[in-house]
């Protein structure tokens, strides 16, 4: 059981023996007390009662207490300042609930009693180039909403939705034919760094010279008509770059796969049906001989009305048409019941139209939620005349930072990191062991922060053993392997017998942390965010280190030995579940 949710059943009954059960809707909140001197968990529910009886908040109080049923989970309550309701547990329920969850795989967590269809749309690079950090945030964070909704027990699909038609790739297919000429298998010969120095320079030329810009265009519409020649050069282009994306995400441990590949381009027969449909639905208004949808609330600067445009002058289509296929698609092929999408915020206003419009258009109902989740970009700290400034994390030369290099440099500073705490570790081990401890740092100080928020890269500060770090998590369960391997007591020699014995308060402490582990899950699914996740993983891994210093596990007598290496055990049990779920492999040693 989730202890919040027994301390709700009870105050509920005491709610209702107070004021007939009129007031059993309210919605208070339970949580951890700050200072443990109070108690375990504090309430605001007589804040939320007084403020509708128009009365003080310790009047409401203190009846509540005193009907309190008899129960076997609360060791007391009380009222505190101005209305607050402490609550400590009995210590008999905390061991209880320990010993009864210690062989539960999902550490007390119970599935969701309606599992949903949730497509999860993540990554989703642009190709035609190795994936750089712009890339990391869309690629983790989704990861990590993807595994934790799938451990809650939903079906998830996730989906790649990458950039691979366009304006982009009709630049880059120009390039091609200019540098190779129109044989598509001389195409075959330029490496991925020369197909980006390719859009680089293809870029740079259709802004500056009208000739090259209006080849880029007649090559995007040669793609999306289905011009053979043009076709084949950009699917050499595309084979070429999926290769290295598929290898990036196998190596940093994300879980997406050519499966769930779902490009912008696997559309492209949809496109002419959106028009189609919208046109008999008497949604189009053409502006310039582009065809538009206006929709109510959305104005420019200037304040004039601000369209969707869904066919370009020239017939062509764009993203937002793309992005309405899709809706279109996830909805009516996949049977989504809800959609998430993770992208940069600065797309909050285009992902905002694209609901409004597939709402009035039919093709998204009441009973589809579409979710767009918007996240900051990533930091780095610059000394400029003097003064430290924080901008866009590029490199030295204001080119993007490669994913693959970032991975590298942490890769040689894990190794040197472990060979300092091991030296005489072997080469294949060490290996294994600097790429988890890579890939912990990256994940976690990404993870730890919402979404929303920006960060500061720093690889010193992520790398460190102490600290709110993925390293640190890392090294807490190390130590707990290590103990059990020096104790020579296997595991499930534990859980046959568990019995726990509380004679030191970190003790009840842990115990307290183990049972909350369930309730970091109440609220996910509407806060998507695994910052929580990573609070709770760095608050247990702090508590038990200063457990390890202060409580003797291996020279206590048999019964306390016994009893600490069993929450050794929640602990390690705990910390593992919580790292997979943000895409973490732990690791034997450090």
């Amino acid at each position: 059981m989730a202890f919040i949710e027994s301390i709700r059943s009870i105050l509920d009954e005491a709610i209702a023996d107070c004021f007939a059960g009129s007031y059993l809707e309210t919605d208070y909140q339970i949580v951890p007390c700050r200072d443990k001197k109070f108690g375990d968990y504090q309430t605001n529910l007589a804040f939320l009662i007084a403020n509708r009886e128009k009365t003080s908040p310790r009047g409401i109080a203190g009846p509540i207490v005193k009907a309190i049923p008899e129960n076997d989970v609360i060791e007391t309550i009380d009222v505190a300042g101005a209305g607050f309701i402490n609550i400590r547990l009995k210590n008999t329920a905390l061991v209880e609930e320990v010993e009864r969850i210690l062989a539960d795989q999902r550490c007390g967590v119970p599935p969701v009693m309606r599992p949903r269809k949730i497509v999860v749309d993540y990554s989703s690079p642009n190709l035609a180039k190795d994936l750089h950090v712009g890339t990391m945030r869309s690629t983790v964070i989704g990861d990590s909403i993807a595994r934790t909704l799938e451990f809650l027990g939903h079906e998830v699909l996730r989906q790649n939705h990458y950039g691979d038609w366009g304006t982009n790739f009709g630049v880059l297919v120009a390039m091609i034919k200019q540098e190779y000429g129109p044989d598509p298998d001389k195409s075959r010969e330029a490496s991925l760094e020369e197909v980006e120095e390719l859009y680089t320079r293809g870029s740079k030329l259709k802004a500056t010279d009208p000739g090259f810009a209006g080849k880029a265009g007649e090559e995007v519409n040669n793609l999306q008509s289905g011009n053979p020649a043009s076709i084949e050069i950009w699917q050499i282009l595309m084979e070429k770059t999926l290769r290295s994306c598929h290898e990036l995400y196998a190596i940093l441990n994300v879980s997406l796969d050519a499966s769930h590949d779902c490009p912008e381009s696997s559309y492209k027969n949809d496109l002419p049906l959106i028009i189609e449909e919208l046109s008999g639905k008497k949604m189009l208004v053409e502006n310039n001989n582009a065809k538009c949808v206006y929709l109510d609330g959305y104005h420019n600067v200037d304040g004039d009305p601000l369209p969707v445009i869904v066919q370009k002058s020239d017939g062509g289509y764009n993203y937002s048409t793309t992005d309405l296929a899709m809706v279109r698609y996830r909805v009516n092929h996949l049977g989504a019941e809800e959609i998430i999408i993770v992208t940069d915020r600065g797309q909050q206003l285009h992902f905002q139209m694209i609901e409004d419009l597939t709402r009035k258009a039919g093709w998204l109902t009441d009973a589809v939620q579409l979710r767009h989740l918007g996240y900051g970009v990533i930091l780095k700290e610059v000394d400029e005349g003097g003064q430290t400034k924080k901008v866009r994390f590029k490199t030295s030369k204001g080119g993007t930072v490669k994913i693959r290099e970032l991975f590298d440099e942490g890769r040689l500073r894990s190794r040197n990191l472990t060979l300092e705490r091991n030296p005489d570790v072997d080469k294949s081990e060490l290996n294994d062991i600097a790429e988890k401890l890579t890939i912990a740092a990256l994940k976690y100080s990404d993870l730890k922060q919402r979404p929303e928020s920006d960060y500061i890269f720093n690889w010193d500060q992520m790398l460190a053993n102490q600290g709110n770090t993925g390293i640190y998590i890392m090294y807490c369960h190390v130590r707990i392997l290590s103990l059990f391997n020096k104790s020579g007591i296997e595991t499930h020699a534990l859980l046959e017998t568990p019995s726990i014995i509380i004679s030191h308060k970190l003790e009840r402490e842990l115990l307290l942390q183990v049972i909350s582990f369930p309730d970091l899950f109440t609220n996910y699914e509407e806060e998507l965010t695994s910052h929580n996740i990573c609070s709770y993983l760095y608050e247990l891994s702090s508590l038990y280190s200063q457990f390890w210093k202060d409580c003797p596990i291996l020279t206590a007598g048999e019964d306390v030995r016994h009893s600490r290496l069993i929450l050794s055990l929640a602990v390690s049990q705990r910390l593992k579940l919580g790292l997979s779920l943000l895409g973490i492999d732990v690791v034997a040693r450090m």
